[in-house]
């Protein structure tokens, strides 16, 4: 069944293994450009939400930091957030986000990116721009599973099932 989930998962993203990382534009919550292929270093969960959406996958957060302290993996894998904030790209709002952004930061201890163009909602990501996406990446960059909305236990397997095949890598 994870076999099939995954394989599933890589149909779904048919050039990406051949056309090599995945990448978009970003700003980090200083207002300075990056570069999301800059990242891949190690095997990454993303998670992409927009405003209302953040708290949908809380339970897979509080599980992927729970399974990395118990097994000493937190520096093994990388997870990274990224706010979709696409429609507050005008003056005064983006200021206001990216102060926001910069007070959840610190609230979490982790770096949120923000997608201030939507590049994570326009092909080849394609993610749905209106709620929680969970993206597993190879450390190439590689999306090697996708699951959207609030994960049923069972989406959580998969996605352990998929950072164990990354990591056994």
């Amino acid at each position: 069944m994870k076999l099939l989930a995954l394989t599933v998962s890589l149909a779904a993203w048919p050039a990406l293994a051949e056309d090599g990382p995945m990448d978009a534009a970003l700003e980090t919550s200083a207002g300075q450009a990056l570069q999301l292929k800059a990242l891949w270093k190690k095997p990454t969960v993303l998670f992409y939400e927009d405003r209302d959406s953040t708290k949908l996958n809380q339970h897979v957060k509080d599980a992927l930091f729970e399974a990395g302290a118990k097994r000493g993996l937190l520096d093994a894998v990388d997870v990274i957030a990224v706010a979709n904030v696409a429609k507050y790209d005008w003056f005064p709002a983006r200021s206001f986000v990216l102060k926001a952004v910069r007070d959840v930061e610190q609230e979490f201890h982790v770096p949120v990116y923000c997608d201030f163009k939507g590049q994570l909602s326009a092909p080849p990501w394609s993610l749905p721009a209106k709620t929680s996406t969970v993206v597993v990446l190879s450390a190439a960059g590689v999306p090697v599973l996708t699951l959207k909305g609030r994960l049923s236990e069972a989406e959580v397997a998969q996605v352990f099932a998929a950072l164990e095949a990354q990591l056994a890598r």
